[in-house]
């Protein structure tokens, strides 16, 4: 038993039970079997007392010190600072208590060795002159936590009496009461106090909930939990409250602007499936920016287990206990090689409570597309197009009575009018979903059943996914406090469909208004501006959809785990966990050949438009991960002062994953769609992606690890932690497989110091502090190591073709883990009655041996894909992070939450590898002293005005004329070259942003989550804002342009040219083409209703509320010319539309 003294802290409690502890509780066990809390020898007990002039709080201590009473209370019932005297000689305590606490506010009461300090109750006098004989009846009953397991000595008090007594040691009570109307309360040190009418029971069970304050929130780290007061790393808690109630496709999507340094791309995607098994519509997560060249996503962790994204996207929120992001090397230390770029941790429910739970939530919702691209109508299209032409002297395409019939739609089969996109794409498309959630205590074993339904249509026709989630997980007290055992059971069923062909994105954004979807004969349309035309028909991507084939991906995901925790001694935890995971994928898609078009103004058939051949394609691809885990816990104070626990493990794991690939061509029809219905010719076997034939590959890893930990604490306000963990991957060649990453943080609370006591306002400060190492080994490929040879060669002797083999890549026998080293400092401050909370961290990344492919000479002999991996690389990310929130109510209905946050990153590369100064790529470049995202080209100063001011600049080519780009000649050279290029942007959110608000009154709730990103930029090229770039349209936004009639060198875009002449200047890489991608987004906005419990009751639930959610209803940009663009989809040339819900559902339990 132990005292915690606290002079300003609302309510903490002063004594805590150590109910593991062997003797206390056989110690325990005797007092409860001979005592009785309203006639107990202990209030008999007389004690000596001779002080003058002494605080409450100092005369407790002296109490406790000269006898063996304990006081419980809070601190807010109690007047800690008035001062009395006091003489007593062997006087009864009664007697002194009565003194001391007689003419106040304060109550006591006394159960055994505990006084309990209440405050008094007020009762009011009545005049009735009846009386009623009053019936005692006799209670009993058991009491536990919400893990099941039995508290003993709890009090149980009747409200309004003195009349109590405690549970024993296996948490029964038996209690005699006044009457039916009488009612208990129960309280317990840790746990809310509990109030249950009698109303007429004799056997009455209770379950008490943990009394946690915000300081006192138990946060999940890795291999472990953490009161968030002690907590000395970068770690965020996300509640399972904040990721409910909203309609999201994935567990990403919806974590959003809710923690600072974490950014969520919700790059717009199609319901496929993406490469790592998530749908296309799956949010990209950065935890503190990008600090590699590969990719930045996290580490997964769900209960223990390192997990996919698939898995992580694919949970259900109602599953989940809560999920923490650890963003600084301290926290995520203990997992070591995987954790450069962050973890996210999540536990998921298990089960249990006062009595078993059923709930059920569903939704459904329309999706629509946020933007889409502004194409001009078929008038204006012709009437720009003949601009072009004249603006390089050439005669106009159309007439004037052509352009009339196009805009008053008189000849439809000859002059139509086509909005493509909408033609082709759906307008809205549903969503569903629906989950049962079930919760259940046991005798020794709970257990916690979750099932998700979720099913999701494209805009585009014919595809959609379906998804089944199932999580079955137990809990079972095999020996109370000593062995408890969890299994875990996980299935994901994910089905992607496509009952259609592949569209494609770029032929959609080259579909004309000037051609016919169908002509009124019902055939495929032929015609484009009053004539035949077999290449825009050719684009008809609805033809595409409707004819041109089929396919589907199956994912299925089983994942089996045991955990086994025993506590054998007080302090003690040893815990062993296995895991099982096995994946299996099929992928499989069928070309049709589609019939030529016929022309509709000859009926001769167009062979052109036919599509051949078809073709099946099949994938097959298997995963089996095991896990074998083992950690060892132990904790113990020392003194009053001194607290300790240590962490020690180590683990095991293993990977196999196996892929086969199996393809024909050449099929007698479409109906025909298995592979040996395909042609045998070998010119007819179809190639995958790699460009390999019929082929398999099996890949292994495994991975051993130790582990350790030590947390220290000094007077509840000196904190220290040290972590290590030294990892051995079979990635690496053996000599340089094994990896140390070390951790140090340390944190001081200055709010309990003595010297801060008279500030009032300041409920809690900590300054805390950490340096650590991480590392990371998923970019390299497995058997970068050792050479590879390829079996699919044949050499000619002889004019004779002898199978061989072929070296594909090279090796390096050095190559070892990226090592990322973070600094950082943080706050985190509580004011005015905890109401505000804001926590701030200033860090330094920098990571080190970054894996990359160098560049090599032309007669190193391999493809690029087959280059070698070395550590060559170091980036250095600079952040500074914010978060500030503010919990408030108004009355006794209303209660709302405000809150922000902020994140700021500035990324440099401080090296690409020996004589490596910079690489370009396309777009971007990575540059020594630049950041990863930079976009490279010529620097645009607005359009040359007219043929004076082509003159005076620099030459930039022959074809040059007042309308075109105007290029700065950076190096002075009179010359518009490559030597003039320069970093002109980024295109990686290093700003982010977020506000929410959520607010309750009476059942109505309301929420709003927002989301923002600065400094950053996007390149559109081609078809995304080309005016007529290879045969496409040309937008809306392009009409600002400069004319002759408006020569103005600030227009938003230059003089119309065509691209097929070559002679215009839109294609350099330029400023001009970088959009600002800045942008504020109304993430979702939901407000719901929660009914009155009298009206849940009456139709047989505890709780029954309706709610509507919208999601990304509002978007705000910086740059005015992106009206049809989505912020978020980034850099390219078009794309999948970013979409926005909105959903309606209810949720009840019983």
């Amino acid at each position: 038993m132990k005292k915690f003294l606290s002079g300003r802290k609302g309510w903490m409690l002063y004594v805590k039970f150590k109910t593991k502890t062997k003797i206390s509780t056989i110690l325990l066990s005797i007092v409860l079997l001979t005592a009785q809390a309203n006639t107990s020898y202990s209030q008999k007990s007389r004690i000596s007392l001779d002080m003058h002039n002494i605080t409450i709080a100092r005369l407790i201590d002296v109490i406790e010190s000269k006898s063996d009473y304990h006081f419980v209370y809070k601190t807010r019932d109690v007047d800690l600072e008035r001062k009395v005297s006091v003489k007593a000689e062997e006087e009864e305590i009664t007697s002194v208590l009565d003194r001391i606490f007689g003419n106040t506010g304060t109550a006591y009461n006394i159960v055994k060795k505990q006084i309990f300090l209440t405050v008094k109750e007020t009762k009011e006098k009545t005049d009735g002159q009846g009386t009623a004989e009053i019936r005692q009846i006799q209670i009993s009953g058991i009491v536990k936590d919400g893990n099941g397991n039995v508290l003993p000595g709890v009090t149980v008090m009747e409200k309004g009496t003195q009349n109590g007594t405690a549970t024993d040691f296996d948490g029964n009570y038996e209690l005699l009461v006044s009457g039916t109307n009488a009612v208990l309360s129960f309280s317990y040190i840790g746990f809310v106090t509990k109030e249950v009418p009698v109303n007429g029971l004799t056997a009455i069970d209770v379950v008490l909930k943990e009394d946690v304050s915000e300081l006192d929130e138990v946060i999940v780290v890795a291999y472990g939990t953490q009161k968030k007061e002690n907590l000395t790393g970068a770690v965020v808690s996300v509640s399972s409250e904040k990721l409910a109630n909203r309609p999201v496709a994935s567990t990403q999507n919806a974590l959003q602007g809710i923690a600072p340094g974490v950014t969520i791309l919700q790059r717009p995607g199609d319901v496929g499936r993406n490469s790592d098994g998530t749908s296309g519509n799956t949010g990209g997560i950065t935890i503190r920016g990008r600090s590699n060249l590969g990719s930045p996503g996290p580490m997964y962790v769900i209960d223990g287990i390192p997990a996919t994204s698939q898995e992580f996207a694919s949970l259900n929120a109602n599953d989940i206990a809560s999920m923490s992001v650890l963003k600084d090397a301290s926290s995520a230390a203990l997992y070591g090689s995987r954790a450069a770029n962050g973890v996210i941790v999540v536990t998921t429910n298990r089960g249990g409570g006062e009595k078993a739970t059923v709930q059920f939530n569903t939704s459904y919702g329309w999706q629509s597309a946020t933007r889409l691209p502004d194409y001009v109508n078929s008038a204006d299209y012709a009437a720009l197009y003949n601009e072009a032409l004249g603006n390089k002297g050439r005669d106009p395409l159309y007439t004037e009575d052509q352009i009339r019939k196009f805009a008053d739609g008189s000849e439809p089969d000859l002059y139509p009018n086509t909005d493509w996109y909408k033609t082709v794409l759906h307008s809205a498309a549903p969503q569903r979903e629906a989950s049962l959630n079930i919760s259940a205590p046991g005798k020794i074993t709970n257990y916690y059943l979750g099932l998700t339904y979720f099913d999701q249509e494209s805009l585009i026709p014919g595809k959609k996914q379906d998804r089944i989630v199932a999580k079955l997980n137990t809990e079972s007290h095999i020996v109370e406090n000593l062995l408890k055992v969890a299994t875990n059971f996980s299935f994901i069923k994910q089905d992607f469909d496509r009952d259609g062909g592949n569209m494609s994105w770029t032929e959609l954004n080259r579909s004309l208004p000037t051609s016919v979807v169908r002509q009124s004969n019902g055939e495929w349309g032929s015609i484009d501006g009053g004539v035949a035309n077999a290449q825009t028909a050719q684009r008809n991507q609805l033809r595409i959809l409707e004819e041109g084939g089929s396919g589907w991906d199956r994912d299925n995901y089983l994942q089996l785990a045991t955990n086994a925790t025993l506590t054998p001694l007080e302090g003690l935890t040893i815990n062993g966990l296995t895991s099982l995971k096995y994946t299996n994928s099929n992928s499989w898609s069928f070309n049709s050949t589609i019939d030529p078009i016929n022309n509709f103004l000859t009926g001769d058939i167009m062979n052109s438009t036919r599509v051949t051949p078809n073709e099946m394609t099949e994938y097959w691809r298997k995963r089996q991960e095991f896990l074998i885990q083992g950690t060892v816990d132990y904790e113990r104070r020392f003194g009053e002062q001194h607290f300790a626990k240590i962490t020690v493990g180590a683990s095991q794991e293993s990977n196999v994953f196996r892929t086969a690939f199996i393809g024909r061509k050449n099929f007698p029809n479409n109906d025909m769609e298995t592979v040996g219905s395909g042609s045998g010719n070998s010119e007819d076997i179809s190639s995958d992606n790699d460009g390999q034939a019929n082929r398999s590959n099996q890949e292994e890893w495994a991975m051993r690890s130790f582990f350790g930990r030590l947390n220290y604490t000094f007077a509840d306000k000196y904190l220290l932690e040290a972590n290590t963990r030294i990892d051995y991957s079979s990635r690496f060649h053996p000599d340089h497989r094994r990896a140390v990453f070390p951790s140090f943080s340390a944190g001081w609370i200055v709010s309990k110091e003595s010297f801060m006591e008279n500030i009032s306002w300041l409920d809690h400060l900590k300054i805390r502090g950490s340096w650590g190492s991480l590392g990371n080994q998923n970019v390299v490929t497995i058997g970068n190591y050792f050479d590879v040879l390829n079996l699919d060669y044949s050499y000619n002797f002889e004019d004779t073709a002898q199978g061989g083999a072929w070296q594909g890549r090279g090796s390096n026998i050095s190559a070892t883990w990226e090592k990322v080293k973070m600094l950082d400092i943080g706050l985190d401050i509580n004011l005015f009655g905890n109401r505000v909370n804001i926590v701030t961290d200033y860090y330094v990344k920098r990571t080190e041996g970054i894996l990359t492919q160098l560049p090599v000479l032309s007669t190193y002999g391999f493809p690029n894909s087959g280059i070698p991996y070395v550590n060559a690389a170091e980036i250095r990310n600079r952040g500074f992070e914010l978060a500030v929130n503010y919990s408030d109510r108004i009355g006794e209905d209303f209660r709302f939450t405000i809150g922000g946050n902020l994140s700021s990153i500035d990324n440099e590369i401080l090296n690409l590898g020996q004589g490596v100064e910079e690489r370009i790529n396309s777009y971007w470049i990575e540059r020594v002293g630049g950041s990863v995202g930079d976009f490279y080209g010529y620097r645009a100063d607005g359009l040359f005005r007219d043929v004076a001011d082509v003159e005076n600049h620099a030459y930039q080519s022959a074809a040059t004329a007042p309308g075109d780009i105007k290029y700065r000649d950076v190096n002075g050279d009179g010359m518009i070259n490559e030597q003039d290029r320069v970093v002109i942007g980024n295109d990686v959110p290093w700003f982010n942003y977020g506000f929410n608000l959520s607010a309750e009154y009476k059942g109505i709730s309301f929420e709003v989550l927002t989301y923002g990103v600065g400094k950053v930029k996007t390149y559109l090229a081609n078809e995304a804002s080309f005016p007529f770039f290879n045969g496409a349209g040309i937008k809306e936004e392009l009409k600002n342009r400069w004319t002759e009639a408006n020569p103005d060198p600030d227009a938003d875009f230059p003089r119309l040219l065509l691209s097929q002449d070559g002679t215009h200047n839109y294609e350099n890489i330029s400023s001009f083409w970088l959009f600002n991608a800045a942008y504020f987004r109304v993430r979702s906005i939901t407000l719901g209703y929660t009914f009155p419990e009298e009206i849940s009751k009456k139709l047989g639930m505890t709780m029954l509320r309706v709610y509507g959610t919208s999601n990304n209803p509002l978007t705000f940009m910086a740059d005015k010319r992106l009206a049809d663009y989505d912020p978020e989809l980034g850099s390219g040339r078009g794309g999948y539309p970013g979409i926005k819900t909105f959903s309606l559902g209810f949720n009840f339990r019983f």
